[in-house]
Formats: structure tokens, C-alpha cells, sequence
């Protein structure tokens, strides 16, 4: 009897560690797909403005700002003028790929399409936000961006630190603004509590990286962490990061870009091997 109750007791909690796994591998699943998003808007909106203003530098000063978003074809970056009713100057496009060596640039003016109209209402709604909100925090020499999301009919803004330093990474100082259907605000989240430079490896490699999750800050790695990983990747001497909770270690590598997420537990078991 005592030996079946332990083979019972066993098979129950193989099972349990089982479905943890796989729940731990659709959340880095998740969170991989969001930051992989975030780093092509990212991507495209910073060889556009250097495409933009390089080639049209006179147009380029009549920008009020900028966005990106994701087609079937490709993705695209609009400038819109400083105008009360803005409408877009110049329009980057470039494939799947991201080739910044192919592109296509049009600086006729016109009329945001229907969908271009939702991005920049809710780029805008959230940029008086920031400007007027105490929970937006500014550090000197920092500046943060907008980048507006819709995708599958959920609409959102995540506000990041720019990637300016020459030679360190910064995380954190990172929100998440939540719109509903029609538009309006309905949730504003800070990411993480502070901003945390890290040292991006020169003379001496750095080969790893780590950060801390505690408070009121998830658990796991963030996908505005992976967007400024992926960003830094050409520039960064590291192979992995780590990103600590009290309950998970998020672990970033950075050659094929894999994402795990362990339990504490399991970190422990690894560490001790």
C-alpha cells in the first residue's frame, strides 16, 4: 500500500512539474513574439529617420513624429506633420527581411489611411500622457519613445528609453498604456521600477548580463528587455542575460536567441551541477 501511495505521489507531481514546463514555455513563447515585434517597429523607425533625413532633411524638419506598424507585405514607417491635422509627409517601407539596404520611400503628401489613423490617435493620446503624467519618468540626456501596437483588435502604446549611450544598454523606465476599442486610455503600467544602464562590453568582454525583478514588476523578462537585446545584439559582447524574480530566472541567449524561463527551484539544480 505505502508503495503505491508513492508511485501515485511521484506520478502527480511528474505531472505537475510536466505542465509547469509547458505553461513556462508558452509564457516565453508569448513574451518572445511581443519583443521580436517591438525590435522590428524599433528597427524600421530608425533606419527610416536616418533614411528620411539624409535624403529629405528639409522635409524631415517639418515632422511632428513618427510610427511604425506591420503588413503583409512588409513593414512601414509614416511621418506626419506638425499640423492640428497632421497628415503623413513620407512613408518607409521595407520587407519582412529587414534589409535596411532595400527600401522604398515616398514623399508625396497625403491622408492617413483608416488604420494609420488608430495608430496615431493612440501615439498621441499616449504622448500627453507621458508629458502629464507623474508616473513617466524623465532622466537627463534620455529620451523616451512611442511605439503604438494594434494587433488582433487590441490596441497599445509601450513607452521605452532610447537606446542613445554609445556603450551601455538601458532597460528599464519602460510603460505599457492600454486603450480600449474607441480609442481612450483604460490602463497605464510601469515595466520596471528604475532605469538600469549595464555596461555593453569593450576592451574587457563582458560575456554576461543580469537584472532584478522585484515589487510590482513581472516576474519575467519583459518583452521591452528582449527589444533593447535585440537591438544591442551587433553591439554587445554578451552571450547571455539573466533576468532574476524572487519566484523565476529569465535566461536571454543571445547567439540563437533563445528564450527559457526557469523556476528558482530549477535555476538552483542547474547552478549546483
Amino acid at each position: 500500500m505505502k508503495k503505491l501511495l508513492t508511485v501515485i505521489i511521484l506520478f502527480f507531481l511528474v505531472q505537475n512539474a510536466t505542465a509547469q514546463k509547458s505553461e513556462l514555455k508558452q509564457i516565453a513563447d508569448s513574451i518572445k513574439a511581443e519583443g521580436e515585434m517591438l525590435y522590428r517597429s524599433e528597427w524600421a523607425s530608425g533606419h527610416s529617420t536616418q533614411i528620411f533625413a539624409s535624403g529629405f532633411g528639409g522635409k524631415k524638419l517639418l515632422s511632428g513624429g513618427y510610427f511604425s506598424y506591420e503588413t503583409k507585405k512588409g513593414i512601414a514607417t509614416v511621418f506626419f506633420s506638425k499640423d492640428e491635422y497632421p497628415v503623413v509627409i513620407a512613408t518607409v517601407k521595407f520587407n519582412h527581411g529587414l534589409d535596411s539596404s532595400i527600401y522604398k520611400i515616398d514623399t508625396t503628401t497625403r491622408k492617413f489611411t483608416e488604420i494609420e489613423k488608430d495608430f496615431y490617435t493612440i501615439r498621441s493620446k499616449a504622448e500627453q500622457t507621458v508629458l502629464n503624467d507623474t508616473l513617466f519618468k524623465f532622466y537627463q540626456n534620455i529620451s523616451l519613445n512611442l511605439v503604438p501596437v494594434i494587433r488582433n483588435g487590441a490596441k497599445k502604446v509601450y513607452v521605452i528609453t532610447a537606446q542613445t549611450a554609445p556603450d551601455e544598454v538601458l532597460l528599464g523606465n519602460d510603460y505599457l498604456i492600454i486603450f480600449n476599442k474607441d480609442n481612450n486610455i483604460i490602463k497605464k503600467t510601469k515595466l520596471h521600477n528604475n532605469l538600469i544602464p549595464l555596461g555593453a562590453g569593450g576592451k574587457e568582454a563582458i560575456k554576461a548580463s543580469s537584472h532584478l525583478h522585484l515589487g510590482e514588476t513581472s516576474p519575467f523578462i519583459t518583452a521591452t528587455d528582449i527589444c533593447a537585446f535585440k537591438l544591442w545584439k551587433p553591439r554587445t559582447t554578451w552571450v547571455i542575460s539573466f533576468i532574476v524574480s524572487t519566484g523565476y530566472v529569465s535566461a536571454w541567449h543571445f547567439r540563437d536567441e533563445y528564450l527559457e524561463i526557469l523556476t528558482q527551484a530549477e535555476w538552483k539544480k542547474v547552478m549546483k551541477n
